[in-house]
């Protein structure tokens, strides 16, 4: 068994759950399946791999919540390495490669970034040397922390304001991103106008337990009305997805085939081929399915998964040759398979879809930090820049869903079961922060040239949706600062 073992400074008694969500990835990206144990001031990480990893984990810095940081790459040893001292040197050299990198390419520093940077190094040269002295240590770290992810943000600032000035002077003052919402059947009072104000696509809902509540009993009215409306609109349409491996997204009467994969199979191939066949020439883009592989729905192993969604794949290129076909992955940064039960992961799932010529137009991420599943451990902009990076090496396009919340407290309308991670966040969610935050993030995705489409999950907040707080109008129907802010950029860069 592999042990890899972390000192730190134990002062925080909610620290210790914490650091329970650790995991390790190897030279692959992926997590290795993990056991980790808090005892006293001590992270003991067990592996059955003994390979050098990089430890990702949440902690605690000034300014910035408790984000999920990551070491550099290290090797087990018997003595502990000290975790606050490993952060900063991570942190600290994936800036600096991302700063060389970007340089390279044209783009132009501030002092600001400067200054931070001289100031991360400084205070992490004295943690280095401050090894006998655990206090000066661990201050140095954290303060190296602090100004190292000051500088990431900056940095990815600067990033995406002179990105898209360089990709709009070669494209006559605006973007091809599509921007979009998911839409409601019969969108109401100023959302009906709103939304093409504010957005140049829709993406219409159509699930599968809407669609076919009762077996073989299609009803194609909400599907039909959406599209209707998104026409008279003039808007660019994507559909999907059609199905959500989530056992509340699921017709209720596929109980019945529990645990049969091949009854799940042909049901659900049935469901596509007749969706695809209805809409043919008038959708021309779709997402199939999604969260494949990722969670336990229906009795059906990671195998039965991925075997469903290419076989699905293949139906809808069949029947629809001219359609682009996506597949959805939630929380893919991946952290959940440290259970064990799932080998592949979104990333390399992704990738085996793209190799094996089974028609995969493009990939699409859900990204939710900040709540439990299905959302993600929270993250910051930096995170989150390279997690594009990685994804952009499928060589797909990708689309990106995006919910933040803007409050706290009970949602009538959202999912049992899903909460909000409150005290990860750098102060608890308003809708300024929402505002603020979803903002660097959607310009952050519609600033790398490999992302078609960028979609906020929910608009009215009457309706029912997954994550708490996540929508774009209140339930009294007043618009969410955000809103504004999408029109906005909308009419600044988009076409």
């Amino acid at each position: 068994m592999g042990l890899l073992k972390f000192r730190f400074p134990n002062s925080d008694p909610k620290q210790a759950e914490r650091l329970r969500r650790a995991y390790v990835v190897g030279p692959d990206r992926s997590p290795f399946a993990l056991q980790a144990e808090v005892k006293d001031d001590l992270l003991i990480c067990k592996r059955d791999s003994s390979e050098s990893g990089r430890l990702h984990v949440p902690w605690p810095v000034e300014g910035f919540g408790v984000p999920v940081i990551s070491t550099s790459t290290l090797a087990e040893r018997p003595e502990p390495h000290n975790l606050v001292l490993e952060l900063a040197r991570g942190r600290l050299c994936d800036v600096k490669d991302q700063l060389a990198d970007w340089t390279q390419m044209g783009l132009r520093l501030t002092d600001d970034l400067d200054r931070d940077l001289k100031i991360a190094q400084h205070s992490f040269a004295i943690a280095a040397t401050r090894r006998d002295q655990p206090s000066v240590m661990n201050e140095a770290a954290q303060a190296s922390l602090a100004a190292t992810f000051s500088a990431g943000h900056r940095l990815i600032e600067q990033y995406v304001a002179q990105v898209i000035q360089t990709r709009l002077s070669g494209t006559q003052g605006r973007l091809s991103t599509h921007l979009a919402c998911f839409s409601e059947a019969n969108p109401k009072g100023r959302w009906s106008s709103t939304f093409p104000e504010t957005f140049n696509a829709a993406r219409l809902r159509c699930s599968w337990k809407s669609v076919e509540a009762e077996e073989s009993a299609f009803n194609w009215d909400g599907l039909d009305a959406q599209l209707a409306w998104a026409k008279k609109a003039k808007l660019s349409v994507h559909a999907g997805p059609l199905i959500d491996l989530r056992d509340d997204a699921l017709p209720d009467w596929l109980a019945l085939s529990q645990g049969n994969f091949e009854s799940i199979l042909g049901l659900a191939v049935d469901f596509v081929r007749a969706a695809i066949s209805r809409y043919k020439g008038k959708v021309p883009s779709w997402t199939l399915i999604h969260r494949p592989g990722s969670s336990d729905v229906m009795g059906l192993t990671e195998e039965d998964q991925v075997r469903l969604t290419a076989r699905l794949l293949q139906v809808a290129r069949q029947v629809d040759p001219a359609a682009q076909y996506l597949v959805g992955f939630d929380r893919p940064w991946s952290e959940w398979m440290v259970s064990g039960r799932y080998r592949l992961g979104p990333l390399h799932l992704a990738d085996y879809l793209a190799r094996s010529d089974l028609g995969l137009s493009g990939v699409e991420l859900e990204i939710a930090p900040g709540y439990s599943n299905p959302g993600s451990l929270y993250r910051d902009l930096f995170d989150f820049s390279k997690l594009l990076d990685l994804y952009a090496l499928v060589n797909l396009p990708l689309s990106i869903n995006f919910a933040f919340p803007s409050a706290i407290g009970p949602d009538a309308k959202s999912a049992k079961g899903v909460k909000l991670e409150t005290l990860d966040w750098p102060q608890p969610p308003t809708e300024a922060e929402q505002n603020r935050i979803a903002s660097q993030w959607i310009s952050l995705a519609v600033a790398k040239p490999f992302v078609r489409t960028v979609t906020w999950m929910q608009g009215p907040e009457d309706h029912l949706h997954l994550f708490p707080h996540s929508g774009l109008i209140r339930p009294d129907g007043k618009p969410k600062p955000l809103l504004a802010w999408l029109g906005s950029f909308r009419r600044e860069f988009l076409a």
